[in-house]
């Protein structure tokens, strides 16, 4: 990381950072219910500039099919503005497990987002990802791939890093993330996850 940001900054590039904190309940083997709140930092992560949260449910049809909605709130600082503006986010999809074994799993996500209340109006914007990550073992390794769609724009996220489980109840994981934006220009961000899933005692 230290030496993506030296690199970074010498060719003139910012580096971002992204810190996301989940905390899930899951009541039954069906329901998964979800808290997100997440910070966003720029300007070689000098700045923050986005905070975001909201609930995220999924429900288990099936083996083969998981139905996904939520809802984010998001303060924002615009490139050039040093205010945070509000905007709001809806969302609803689906997630289907392509390959789920002892060693990996690969999973595809499909989401459509609508956007509200934003500084140049209001939005739907579509996104495709595939996740893959290695299982059972003392570091799984990850990676991701995502294809996004809005006003006539297609553009693109990589990410790969590494999970660890710290306990049973407790998951951290540390990443990079390639990050193409509507304007052509590309983002690097460095990226972690705290992650505390409660379940029902038996």
């Amino acid at each position: 990381m230290i030496l993506l940001l030296t690199a970074s900054t010498l060719a003139a590039q910012d580096v971002e950072s992204l810190h996301q904190f989940n905390a899930i309940y899951k009541p039954n083997a069906r329901w998964n219910l979800q808290g997100n709140f997440r910070l966003r930092s720029n300007r070689n992560l000098t700045n923050l500039f986005e905070l975001r949260g909201g609930p995220v449910a999924s429900y288990t049809l099936n083996p083969r099919l998981s139905l996904i909605a939520g809802y984010y709130y998001t303060g924002q600082e615009p490139r050039l503005q040093p205010v945070f503006l509000p905007q709001h986010r809806g969302f609803g999809g689906f997630q289907t497990p392509l390959i789920k074994n002892r060693k990996m799993s690969l999973d595809a996500r499909t989401l459509v987002e609508r956007f509200f209340k934003t500084p140049s109006g209001s939005f739907t914007r579509t996104r495709q990802r595939l996740y893959w990550q290695r299982q059972r073992a003392a570091f799984m390794p990850y990676a991701s791939v995502e294809g996004l769609y809005a006003r006539q724009r297609a553009t693109f996220r990589l990410g790969l890093g590494l999970l660890r489980q710290l306990s049973p109840q407790l998951q951290m994981a540390m990443g990079y993330e390639l990050r193409h934006y509507p304007n052509g220009s590309l983002g690097h961000i460095l990226t972690t996850n705290l992650q505390f899933v409660q379940k029902p005692e038996n």
